[in-house]
Parts: C-alpha cells; structure tokens; sequence
C-alpha cells in the first residue's frame, strides 16, 4: 500500500497554514461585544472550510493513489493546441483593473468601485450585453455591500467628496447604521 505524498503537499501546507492562522484568532475574542458575532467568527469560519476541504482532498488524493497508480501524462505534439486560443492582452487588462480597484476603493466608495469593477471584468471578458452588464454590476454590488455592512459586520471605504454622499445615501437605504 504505497502511498504518493506529492500531490498532498500543497494541501498539507494549506492545512498547517489554517491552523496556524486559526490559533492566532485567539487575540480577537476579546475585542467582541456581548450578544453580536466577534471578530474572530469569520476568520475562523473560513479558516475551518479550509481545513476540512484540505483534509478531505487529502483523503480523496490517498484513496485514489492506492485505487489506481497514476499515469504518466502525454506530452503534447508540437502541432497540438493545448488549451485553447489565449488572450494575453485580456489578461493584462484584468489584472489592471484589479490592481486599480483598490485604490479605486478609497476614492469611490465600495459601492461604485465594486460595480465599475464588475462591469469592467465583464467587459474584458467579452460580454457585451450592456443592459445585463449594468444589471449585474449594480445588484452585484449592492449584494455586496449588504452582506459585508449587515451580516458580516465589516465597514468598507465610503469614498470622498460626492461619492462618500452616495455611498452614505446608499446605506441609508439598506438600513445600515
């Protein structure tokens, strides 16, 4: 019964990085309030969905290994595509638009600089359904902006100037104080 630990690696170092991760959310238990969600609640969460899908691939990695020794993979022919056709440029310009977004935040709020964000991937992803794209963008964003203010409990950038009005009017009418 030989197991192939090589393809467990990166999930064992997931997993040794979420349990590290988790222990140190101790410091935040004190900062809760009485009768709320602390901070550590979403942290650990996430860190615990982790944990569990490292070990369960790990588990499906071990069982498959011992079903079946792996096959070594074809090389490709010099003629065949392998994946397909690529874009670099469109690549490029999502990763742009990425590193913009976050600066982006702090200026326009999280409101309007996620939905320019979501319509602008949408775009470099070549939909161009303009009436789909807007709606997308703005529910996208507005779901957003609910969860993260309302569940979660997490304050996002309002923005300056006039976009700080609209991401304050914007709360207002979620009912978030």
């Amino acid at each position: 019964m030989k197991l192939r630990f090589k393809p467990m690696l990166p999930y064992l170092a997931l997993l040794a990085g979420a349990g590290f991760l988790y222990h140190d959310t101790t410091r935040f238990a004190a900062l809760g309030r009485p009768g709320q969600l602390g901070p550590d609640f979403w942290p650990r969460a996430v860190l615990v969905l982790l944990m569990l899908v490292c070990a369960f691939e790990m588990v499906r990695l071990a069982l498959a290994s011992e079903a079946a020794p792996q096959a070594q993979p074809k090389a490709p022919a010099a003629h065949e595509e392998e994946d397909g056709p690529r874009y670099p440029l469109l690549l490029a310009s999502g990763i742009g638009i990425t590193i913009l977004y976050v600066p982006g935040m702090q200026v326009l709020g999280f409101f309007i600089a996620t939905a320019l964000y979501l319509a602008g991937f949408m775009l470099v992803g070549r939909y161009r359904r303009a009436g789909v794209i807007a709606a997308s963008s703005l529910i996208g964003s507005l779901a957003f902006v609910f969860v993260f203010m309302k569940v979660v409990y997490v304050s996002l950038p309002l923005g300056v100037g006039p976009f700080q009005t609209v991401s304050t009017w914007l709360m207002a009418m979620l009912g978030i104080h």
